[in-house]
């Protein structure tokens, strides 16, 4: 359970649920055995690159977790700091594996570059771009949104026809608004730990209710690419599609809605963990 927690599986599902999201959206065609195999791997070593940076990112947190969330600490309290280190590159590894075998079967540095690529921006988020403002909420949104991208891209390189490509556009914009509000709420929840090892994070500097301001601007935002999909004639007009992303944009709505009358921050994060999810589920229905 430890393990588990250490990791953040939760979110691992997520990312692995948004992959084969995109994959049932756009594939005009079925994939052969062998490519649906290889896209089985470019999953794994997605999830365990992503993995691997929330198991180094704990470890540089334990001082700040003891005071932020002193009953969720697995590093140094249920796991031994030294197994988050050998999680970390162990994952880390085995991802950087998969990839070149996927580089080398599609004929492509291009798994090999977005692996180290984002293993690589974990490592400076964990070490170094948290305590610099603004742009450690944005590092990590900016991966998130590439999920959905980087699924397209390995149908595009291993020559497999799509279509809706402009829904994975919107979706990856989508889910980089989403993240970046979460973030920010992350960091209004943290604030207390955040000081403690010098973080200049957005509600340290410019204070929580500036911070919670921008929450709800980012929140609303989201009507820009929902209403874009809905003026996009090369979009179906698929009802169960549109139901479950309007309840993905109506959680977003909500969130901005609580956040402006003050709730408490926890239930707005939960309430966007909704609409990504929701969001996640619309792919699957297209």
């Amino acid at each position: 359970m430890a393990f588990l927690r250490l990791i953040r599986i939760q979110n691992l599902i997520l990312i692995a649920l948004t992959m084969v999201g995109v994959k049932q959206a756009v594939l005009m065609q079925p994939l052969g055995d062998y490519q649906n195999f290889l896209f089985m791997l470019f999953i794994l070593s997605t999830v365990l690159i992503a993995g691997a940076g929330n198991a180094i990112n704990d470890y540089f947190d334990v001082r700040a977790d003891r005071l932020n969330r002193p009953n969720k600490i697995v590093v140094g309290k249920t796991l031994q700091k030294r197994w988050a280190i050998i999680i970390h590159w162990a994952f880390n590894a085995l991802g950087f594996f998969i990839s070149l075998i996927l580089s080398i079967s599609l004929h492509s540095w291009f798994f090999l570059f977005i692996h180290l690529f984002s293993s690589t921006l974990l490592w400076v988020y964990s070490v170094y771009l948290k305590k610099i403002l603004f742009w450690s909420n944005v590092s990590i949104a900016f991966l998130v949104g590439l999920i959905p991208l980087i699924s397209l891209t390995f149908f595009k390189i291993a020559g497999v026809k799509t279509q809706h490509t402009n829904v994975v556009l919107l979706v990856s914009l989508f889910a980089f608004l989403i993240n970046l509000s979460r973030e920010i709420i992350k960091d209004i929840q943290d604030v207390q730990g955040d000081q403690l090892i010098k973080v200049r994070s957005l509600p340290i500097v410019i204070g929580i209710q500036r911070s919670r301001n921008m929450v709800s601007l980012m929140c609303i935002s989201v009507l820009f690419p929902f209403t874009t999909l809905l003026f996009d004639a090369s979009v179906p007009t698929n009802s169960f599609f549109f139901a479950m992303l309007s309840s993905a944009l109506a959680f977003c709505i909500l969130a901005a809605i609580l956040n402006t009358l003050s709730v408490n921050i926890s239930r707005i994060s939960l309430t966007l963990k909704l609409s990504m999810f929701a969001g996640v589920i619309s792919l699957f229905l297209l």
